[in-house]
């Protein structure tokens, strides 16, 4: 199962197939932090993949951003009796920028 392009058996066959190189992949990222890899598996149960890295290569939480996130409220439909046009969000702006829904 962790060789490159290896796939286990299974009687039950998806309709879509891997290239088999997901479980190499990570564990040979797991490797490069000095982690440990285990597999457990039961036939007909399933698999479980327990991953460990050692604290120095665990990153501290980080704290929360300083920018409030906007709120999320209906916009009212734009009206010529409106004092002035609704103000862009970011959206709006990445949105005109993309050319998306203009």
């Amino acid at each position: 199962m962790l060789a490159s392009f290896g796939q286990g058996s299974n009687s039950i066959k998806s309709a879509e197939q891997g290239a088999g190189l997901g479980l190499p992949i990570a564990k040979s990222l797991v490797d490069l932090h000095a982690g440990t890899f285990t597999l457990k598996s039961k036939l007909r149960i399933g698999t479980e993949v327990v991953v460990t890295f050692p604290p120095e290569r665990v990153m501290s939480a980080l704290a929360p951003l300083s920018e409030p996130a906007p709120s999320i409220q209906a916009q009212q439909p734009h009206t010529e009796a409106s004092a002035s046009p609704p103000r862009p969000t970011k959206a709006h702006a990445l949105r005109r920028l993309l050319g998306i829904g203009t």
